[in-house]
């Protein structure tokens, strides 16, 4: 029986009025504010000042450290964690035993509370004195490795990207490993026959027919990137220096820092929504560059 045009509509608006108001009006409104100087959350009284807020974010030191911090997120974080990734998903496949419980081992920290998280690496792994990180360098006889100060201003940022990669692994593990998973064993042993080197499998074999799957976990990323915050908050809650800050940090520190309700002050509302609508941007280019680079194949096999 084919569907009536009414029964298409009565199905379609739920779903279009739901994304109307949770997802297109926020963010018009976010581009509407981003152009005005707003001094309340309830609205009214707004000045508009152009491109004033996007220029003060290019002028302003936090901002810039905290877009750096997001490069770094995004390029050494992104590199390790789909090295890793890629790495568990050939040995997953390899004929491995156990693997349902190397997967689930390995997708844990994904289903345990940031702040347990946060609080186990920061409490026992890197503790300078009986942390696991200690404890394992100086068994190894690398005590310069060992003594490596991982809370102090110089260290911290890298010690929670290092905790991060750990935690996200294996999240984006389980939607490669689907896409392996999904390839024909026959190409590998063809493969084997010919005397292909396991490279040269992943290189010619695997990464070709993972194109579809590589845009998709890569815009993911770079959605997660940009959202970088709860980890960021959790690290060290009582920590006021700028090196754990991120875009998604200090915009929230814009409305809700020393501009809050508490204080009696008036956030920089329009600053704040600079910021959303600039990272906004950065995830929709990514996202039209990545479709340019990895363009949809209809591959059948």
């Amino acid at each position: 029986m084919k569907p009536s045009r009414r029964m298409i509509v009565l199905f379609l608006t739920p779903a279009v009025l739901f994304y109307v108001l949770i997802f297109l009006y926020p963010t018009l409104r976010s581009i509407y504010l981003s152009f005005f100087q707003v001094p309340s959350f309830t609205g009214g009284g707004e000045t508009y000042v152009g491109l004033s807020n996007y220029e003060e974010l290019l002028r302003a030191p936090v901002f810039i450290d905290s877009f750096v911090n997001f490069l770094r997120i995004v390029f050494f974080g992104g590199a390790a964690i789909f090295g890793l990734a890629f790495l568990f998903a050939i040995l997953l496949q390899s004929g491995i035993k156990g693997k349902n419980f190397f997967r689930a081992v390995i997708y844990l920290p994904n289903v345990i509370a940031v702040v347990a998280l946060t609080t186990t690496w920061t409490q026992y792994v890197f503790q300078p004195k009986y942390g696991l990180f200690t404890t394992f360098f100086k068994a190894l006889g690398l005590d310069s490795v060992a003594s490596i100060p991982w809370g102090t201003p110089a260290h911290i940022f890298q010690g929670m990207l290092i905790a991060y990669i750990w935690a996200a692994v294996g999240y984006f593990l389980l939607i490669i490993l689907a896409g392996v998973e999904r390839i024909p064993n026959d190409y590998y042993e063809a493969a084997r026959l010919d005397g292909a080197s396991l490279v040269q499998m992943f290189s010619l074999i695997t990464l070709p027919l993972l194109r579809d799957v590589m845009r998709v976990v890569l815009v993911m990323w770079s959605i997660v990137a940009v959202n970088f915050f709860t980890f960021s908050m959790a690290w060290n809650p009582v920590y006021t220096g700028v090196e754990l800050y991120t875009p998604a940090v200090y915009m929230y520190n814009k409305l809700f820092g020393v501009n809050s309700f508490a204080t009696g002050q008036t956030a920089n509302i329009g600053s704040a929504a600079a910021i959303g609508v600039s990272m906004l941007g950065l995830v929709l280019l990514a996202s039209f560059v990545l479709n340019r680079l990895y363009k949809q194949d209809n591959l059948e096999y």
